[in-house]
């Protein structure tokens, strides 16, 4: 077989064996993040760790001088993380966080703290009004105003969970100057729309309402015309994903399933009202958000290539110039994943993030007027990926035919049989695992540990069908496919069966507690990260945050008042007594996602049934361990608990 061919070579190409690194090596977050390039592409900005929070910090490129933005800790984030930085200006930046958008010179000056939580520490606004703002929708690129226009939510959208947490819908939009505070209400949401789509010039042209699982996506010529269906697109929100106007306002692009079943990108003819020309299709993959991709356009809003993923990262350039440019990139920097993340206004200046599965990536800057490319900054420059594992694709037929596509990783300097393994299952379930660097991965191949990722049924990137077959599918079939990628392990002699663990965060917790009732014989540990316990009480939840979200519970996992009996079936806190190997169990006390009661139900029910279990609990974490400090003990506990019941061959 051509991938056991592949893995062979790969296992002789190892590296010699790694010594050990210490915990610290693969807990420390990168020292830069979400780099982004500003529009004369003299400047830089990014995210980097500071006092046990992330900060906002610019760099100018000719003199390499940096100025740190040390934002106040209480508007930086309410759990010291910052969402996205965005160039608005030359000179200004927005930047989003849980309690709201801040906005904040290249310099690092004139701060203005503009909305929710953050808006009640300004100190440059004459109002006392609170703003609920929510998606960034337009920026003027032919001025240098330093406005922008936002979702923005009127108060009686929200709803308030357990722990505070509000959800919000139906948005309107706001013009919001970013000095001063002031805003003016550009649109105002008639009900029942919760999307909005701007043209080049800040125009609203499209909207998309949703009620249930019926979805209409509406069009106008100008602000002053009247709304009308574009039908061509249908009422279903899995048939079609909208990406952008094109910059003319003529037509749309859209991400849609074609005839092979995998989602293409297509362009989508507004007065013909019908779908326009194929752009790109892939036999195997979807091409679009489905598959954590989307189309890439310049500044002036041309379309000019799109991202996709297969077994790793593809770029497709649709301008033939900028093919070119990746061609010399890539021949530049060979054996990487090279993609153009930044583009100056007049497109001579790009920003390059070069990555692999054993480098965290490196920033290069490549000049197109003098062809020159130079490396400007390394993310993790302690990563020293010739200590590192290669995670190489594999692929695995479930018991009823389906194939499944996922990862393996082998500690370096490791035959590749006979391993113990841990089997990481990712979170959604409606997403997917990719190619790239992971530190979890890394840290356990560093401590001798195999480690598999599988694609189960439900993951995106992989067509509609497989998609759906994910749907009502929580538990069991999906969990089955699980197994089948194990068990596939031990059978070609991958895996040592005595030795395999299984872990996930999120849903993939969910998997790991259903891994250990179902399959007793499999598994002989399970780290559960955040991870789900009662569906009935998570679909509960996020009805309260957001009501529009039941209906999509109830169509991929199932209805708690018709399905009750089969979501007690699906559910670890129900069958805690079943769990018979080891459980470590982790979870953040201020989850917004998977409340921390969830875990709180898991523990009583296994203290109930006798079962005794390791517990990690933290305050101030979200959906996940992100403190630094409370990540080095996560992976020492990790690898303590581990090194106890399924020891590796160092």
């Amino acid at each position: 077989m051509k991938l056991l061919r592949w893995l062979a070579l790969t296992a002789i190409l190892t590296t010699a064996q790694a010594e050990p690194l210490p915990v610290e090596i693969f807990a420390q977050p990168p020292a830069f993040t979400d780099m982004t390039l500003s529009w004369d592409g003299k400047f830089v900005a990014y995210k980097a760790e500071f006092e046990e929070a992330e900060r906002v910090f610019i760099r100018e490129l000719a003199t390499k001088e940096v100025l740190g933005v040390d934002m106040p800790s209480v508007v930086a984030n309410l759990f010291g993380r910052i969402g996205s930085i965005t160039w608005i200006s030359n000179r200004r930046l927005l930047v989003s966080s849980y309690l709201g958008y801040v906005a904040i010179d290249r310099d690092g000056k004139d701060y203005s703290l503009l909305t929710d939580g953050a808006r009640i520490y300004g100190v440059n606004r004459t109002d006392d009004q609170y703003v609920r703002a929510g998606r960034l929708l337009y920026v003027d690129r032919d001025t240098e105003r330093d406005q922008v226009m936002l979702e923005e939510y009127d108060p009686p959208t929200g709803r308030v969970a357990a722990g505070g947490y509000v959800g919000l819908k139906y948005p309107n939009i706001i013009r919001l100057d970013t000095r001063t505070g002031h805003f003016t209400r550009e649109e105002e949401n008639p009900g029942d729309f919760i999307a909005w789509f701007t043209d080049r010039q800040g125009v609203v042209r499209v909207a998309v309402k949703l009620k249930g699982l019926k979805r209409s996506v509406l069009y106008r010529e100008n602000a002053q015309s009247a709304w009308r269906v574009l039908e061509g697109l249908g009422d279903d929100p899995k048939g079609a994903e909208l990406l952008g106007l094109s910059p003319d306002g003529q037509y749309l692009y859209v991400s849609k399933v074609a005839d092979s079943g995998r989602y293409g990108l297509y362009t989508y003819d507004i007065a013909a009202d019908k779908l326009g020309d194929l752009i790109l299709e892939h036999a195997l993959y979807d091409i679009g958000p489905m598959n954590l991709g989307g189309p890439i356009h310049t500044p002036a809003g041309r379309l000019i290539g799109v991202r996709y993923y297969t077994e790793m990262a593809r770029t497709f350039w649709i301008d033939p110039d900028f093919a070119a440019v990746q061609r010399q990139i890539d021949l530049a920097v060979p054996q990487s994943v090279n993609r153009v993340v930044g583009i100056s206004q007049d497109e001579q200046q790009l920003l390059v993030f070069a990555s692999s599965a054993k480098n965290p990536g490196t920033y290069y800057l490549f000049d197109r007027t003098n062809q020159t490319l130079g490396k400007f900054i390394d993310v993790m420059p302690w990563i020293q990926p010739e200590q590192m594992a290669e995670k190489m694709p594999i692929k695995v037929k479930a018991r009823d035919g389906l194939m499944l596509h996922g990862y393996l990783t082998v500690p370096p300097g490791r035959e590749m049989k006979h391993l113990p393994l841990v089997v990481m299952v990712h979170g959604g379930p409606w997403s997917r695992d990719t190619y790239g660097f992971d530190p979890q991965v890394q840290f356990l191949a560093n401590r001798g540990y195999a480690v598999m990722q599988i694609n189960y049924r439900g993951s995106t990137g992989y067509g509609r069908e497989f998609y759906e077959k994910g749907f009502r599918a929580v538990g069991t079939t999906v969990q089955d496919d699980i197994e089948d990628a194990t068990r596939f392990a031990i059978r070609k002699g991958i895996a040592d069966p005595k030795r395999i663990a299984i872990m996930g965060g999120s849903f993939g917790g969910y998997s790991t507690l259903m891994g250990l009732i179902r399959s007793p014989d499999l598994y002989c540990c399970g780290i559960d990260i955040a991870g789900v316990t009662d569906w009935a009480g998570i679909i509960k939840h996020g009805a309260t945050l957001n009501p529009d979200s039941y209906a999509f519970s109830v169509d991929r996992i199932g209805d708690p008042q018709k399905d009750a009996e089969g979501l007690k079936a699906i559910s670890p806190v129900h069958h805690a007594d079943k769990i018979q190997a080891p459980l470590l169990i982790v979870h953040g006390r201020d989850d917004p996602t998977v409340p921390y009661e969830q875990a709180k139900a898991l523990t009583a029910a296994l203290d109930k049934a006798g079962k005794s279990y390791e517990l990690i609990a933290k305050f101030n974490e979200p959906h996940g361990i992100f403190n630094f400090k409370n990540r080095i003990e996560l992976y020492k506990r990790v690898e303590e608990f581990l090194a106890k019941y399924m020891p590796a061959d160092l």
